[in-house]
């Protein structure tokens, strides 16, 4: 009986759950860095983040609001509409890059993020599947979001009758890629670098 309660109040509520959570995030970096607990660095990373989420969250909204959906609600409703939602869900993603920085900075030495490095790029390329998997399933659960079959995104496998597709573990795919890139390559931002 708790399980289905549950299950309900994430139904009934999962995008404001899902608001509450981008909210949380981009309190805590403002407070973090307004504390100089985080450094400027640590802040741009986060920003990129939230310009490479923009980079499929913009799109796939637009596809949906022009009648071309890639991925379409279950049961819970966006409170937001287009493109407001779409840049709410870039706030939690610059979040989970971070994590993937974070993870790095606990795992190895410094310096990080200087010049490629394979575990490094193995560790986003790892926590970007590994979050994507996890997120897509409470989705699936949560009466959140589904992607939609079509040939070229295949359904792997389902979760109470809903498609989980290839297509969101493609974009975790490629997105560590792009944001790797980004912050080994983005040389004006060294200059922000400290290890914090």
């Amino acid at each position: 009986m708790i399980h289905n309660s549950v299950l309900d109040f994430f139904r009934n509520y999962f995008f404001a759950l899902d608001y509450i959570l981008a909210a949380i995030v981009l309190t805590l970096i403002v407070l973090l860095y307004s504390a100089k607990r985080i450094s400027q660095f640590t802040w741009i990373l986060y920003w990129i983040g939230v310009g490479v989420g923009l980079l499929w969250e913009l799109p796939i909204g637009l596809l949906r609001v022009v009648g071309f959906p890639v991925a379409q609600f279950i049961e819970s409703r966006p409170i937001l509409p287009f493109p407001f939602h779409s840049i709410v869900h870039s706030i939690t993603d610059g979040g989970i890059f971070l994590v993937g920085v974070c993870i790095v900075r606990l795992g190895f030495n410094p310096p990080y993020f200087n010049d490629f490095k394979g575990k490094e790029f193995l560790i986003f390329i790892i926590w970007g599947q590994l979050q994507s998997l996890a997120v897509e399933v409470l989705s699936l659960i949560g009466g959140g979001w589904e992607y939609i079959p079509y040939w070229w995104n295949p359904t792997l496998f389902e979760i109470n009758g809903h498609p989980f597709t290839l297509l969101p573990q493609l974009i975790w795919f490629i997105a560590p890629i792009i944001y790797y890139a980004l912050i080994i390559n983005l040389k004006w931002i060294q200059q922000y670098k400290t290890e914090n």
